[in-house]
Parts: structure tokens; sequence; C-alpha cells
């Protein structure tokens, strides 16, 4: 299986949209959907290939766009963490259709996105995981971490997250995160100095 990753840094506070694509069917997914525009609409293409609205957890940067694709694409499935939803219903975030734990998977075409609970930047957020790559919101940034001083946000939470649960995926796994430049588990485990 292969993934295309698009991502949009044009988000609100720089937040990170992507857009990826399972190349051997062409369904879509948009992972923390806190930008749209044009350019978003032009990459995606047909309505019938999105599949997915996918949030990391409950923070408004992250969320904001989520009313303007759910109007536009009406088939779409918007899934958030189980873990975030009493923090969605205070932030204003639209109610999702599904709710994600651990454990799950979303499959996109031959993709599968495996959810991974990692609390701590809000007291439920997830990543989504495949093989190769895992998408991980504000929790592990490159050389840095998620904030912890918001609602629900717990320090010694995040860095349990980061070191028993992404730490031990494989050190060529490619990060993408909700903010900033992507990186790599082996790169952040040698240099992050946060954990």
């Amino acid at each position: 299986m292969s993934l295309e990753i698009k991502c949009y840094p044009n988000g609100m506070y720089g937040e990170n949209t992507y857009l990826i694509t399972d190349e051997a069917t062409g369904f879509k997914a948009v992972i923390d959907p806190g930008y749209y525009d044009m350019e978003v609409r032009l990459d995606i293409q047909n309505n019938a290939y999105l599949k997915y609205l996918l949030l990391t957890h409950a923070h408004h940067d992250h969320f904001l766009c989520v009313p303007q694709y759910l109007n536009e694409y009406s088939s779409v499935v918007f899934a958030a963490p189980e873990g975030d939803h009493e923090l969605m219903i205070k932030s204003g975030c639209p109610e999702p259709k599904k709710l994600l734990r651990e454990g799950d998977v979303i499959t996109l075409g031959e993709t599968e996105l495996r959810v991974i609970e990692t609390p701590g930047h809000t007291g439920g957020g997830i990543c989504f995981a495949t093989d190769r790559e895992i998408f991980t919101g504000d929790t592990l940034f490159k050389l840095s971490v998620g904030r912890t001083d918001l609602e629900t946000g717990d320090w010694e939470t995040l860095v349990r997250s980061i070191s028993e649960k992404l730490y031990s995926l494989s050190d060529d796994m490619a990060v993408y995160p909700g903010h900033g430049e992507p990186t790599t588990i082996g790169y952040e485990k040698r240099a992050n100095p946060f954990v």
C-alpha cells in the first residue's frame, strides 16, 4: 500500500492540514481539517473520493473548517477521538459520526490507519498510523512536544504517551505533526530535548 500525502500548513496558528490519498484506489481523507480553500478542493477533485475527516484532538485550530468540508462533501464521515468528546462539545466542534478509540482501524482503500491513543496535550488525543507514517497532531513535533497548559492537558501523561507508545514504533517511521516540519521517530528519540 502506498499513500500520497499533501500538507497545507496554512491553518490558524500554522496548523498542518493533511490530505492523504490511497494511491491504489484514489480514496482520500483529511487529517485535522483546520484549513480549506480552492487548492484543497482541486486536490480532492471528485466528491466521491473524500471518505473521511479525521481529527487528532479537540482544539479549534484543528477542526475549524469541519463545517465547510461537511457542507461540500455530504457523504464524508467525520471521525474524532472518543476521549475528547466532552472537550469537543465545549469547544463548539461539530458532532462526529464516529468516535475513535485505541485499536480502531480506518480503512481507506488499501491503506489502514490504526488509532493510537496519546493523551497529554488533551485528555483524549489520538494519532493515526500506517506501517510507514504516523500523524501525531499536537502530541509530538520535530524537536518539540505539544503544550499541556490548556484544558485537559497533562505533562506527565504526554511524556508517557510519547515514550511508551510513539517511541516504541520503528525508528524510520515518518512523523507528520500538527504544526511544523515532518521528522522521524528515530530522530526524535535521539534529539528531542523534551522526552
